[in-house]
């Protein structure tokens, strides 16, 4: 599952936040609310890699590599 960063901008300077999110449906959603009570304020849902997913990549990688020097000796 891709969870999603939900970045919300205001034109009037009164700073810009970011939430992350579960799922990207949550976020879709989160920012039709948040355009309907301000129109001026920008939203933005990027998708985002769970922690998880990026070190059981990692890991997997590590291991063919061990698994490769190992053929080679």
């Amino acid at each position: 599952m891709i969870k999603a960063m939900l970045i919300v901008m205001s034109v009037g300077g009164a700073g810009n936040y970011s939430v992350e999110m579960p799922t990207m449906e949550q976020c879709l959603e989160a920012r039709k609310v948040i355009a309907s009570q301000d129109m001026a304020i920008k939203t933005l849902c990027v998708p985002k890699e769970s922690d998880t997913v990026k070190i059981e990549k990692f890991l997997s990688m590590f291991s063919n590599m061990v698994k490769e020097m190992k053929k080679i000796e």
